[in-house]
């Protein structure tokens, strides 16, 4: 943990420094400066909203097991902690905060993974409307059409395998241990039972008001993030279509998905966004600058929920 914080910190700091050897800092602060509180009230309003959507879909993925309430805390403390942390090491605090409250591993595995298939699914769709809408693209994002595409693809079969074939994977596997003699080691078996555990709560999804719900609370949330994003960078003094920012800001998402990355995100996250909006038509300076605006606005808004959710959580202790 400690060796991946400190490539953490080494990434967001060359990251960081090569941006700002291409604008000047005063530039990012006359970003910030344009947002007046209404503006920020209504992005961080429209923020509120996609933890409320987390919230109903992991709500509807536990069988109702967790009050809204209570789940409305974890989720805020489980995304700061996972936006602070590097390589998404953050997920594994909704696993231990659920299981605090009576939910076992296996079903945390299995929610936050089916959660995060279906965040990929409204991605991919958002991106391939807004393909449709804006029209004539440059060729590498022309070219990021295909390959999000075939992402998409293999997500859908993955998590159709998962929730189909889960148990008959398990149950080939435990076969395969028990006749090579490897079950008998208990951190073997820990894994299998746990593997076990989880395939079994993947057969929840076969449910059809779960996938609906599951995938109308997806599209809500990433609508929200990207209504926040149009919002904020109105405020900034673009203009942009809502489908441009839709599509720019596809690729800063995706780039906080890869295990390399700095800490908060900070550096690479800019860098996605600044190459996608240059790419778009935006100036060096302005998709640099807005980059790390939207950052900072958005580590305000999870720093705030988050302080929320602790107090809630200590507090109910």
């Amino acid at each position: 943990m400690k060796k991946n914080r400190i490539i953490s910190i080494v990434i967001s700091a060359v990251f960081i420094w090569i941006l700002l050897t291409q604008i000047n800092l005063n530039e990012i602060v006359l970003v910030l400066s344009k947002i007046n509180l209404n503006i920020f009230v209504v992005g961080f309003c429209l923020y509120l909203s996609s933890y409320f959507f987390r919230t109903l879909r992991f709500k509807t993925l536990l069988n109702n097991k967790i009050k809204f309430k209570k789940l409305f805390s974890i989720v805020c403390v489980h995304n700061l902690v996972n936006n602070i942390l590097p390589a998404r090491t953050g997920e594994l605090s909704y696993i231990y905060l659920i299981k605090k409250n009576g939910i076992s591993t296996g079903e945390g595995i299995a929610t936050l993974m089916i959660a995060r298939v279906f965040d990929v699914i409204a991605i991919s769709l958002l991106f391939f409307v807004s393909v449709m809408f804006v029209g004539q693209l440059p060729s590498i994002l022309f070219n990021a059409f295909y390959v999000i595409a075939g992402a998409l693809a293999v997500l859908i079969l993955f998590l159709g395998s998962l929730v189909y074939k889960g148990k008959k994977v398990i149950k080939l596997v435990d076969k395969i241990l028990e006749k090579i003699k490897l079950k008998k080691f208990k951190i073997i078996a820990f894994l299998l039972k746990k593997a076990e555990e989880t395939a079994n709560n993947f057969e929840r999804i076969k449910s059809k008001k779960v996938v609906f719900i599951s995938f109308i609370t997806s599209i809500l949330i990433w609508c929200s993030a990207y209504s926040m994003n149009y919002v904020l960078l109105g405020g900034m003094g673009l203009d942009l279509m809502m489908w441009v920012v839709i599509l720019g800001s596809t690729f800063s998402i995706i780039s906080t998905l890869l295990p390399i990355q700095g800490i908060g995100g900070f550096g690479s996250s800019e860098i996605a966004w600044a190459l996608a909006f240059i790419t778009l038509g935006l100036s060096k300076e302005v998709a640099i600058s807005s980059g790390f605006g939207i950052h900072i606005l958005i580590v305000v808004y999870f720093l705030i929920l988050g302080s929320f959710g602790i107090f809630i959580i200590k507090l109910n202790k």
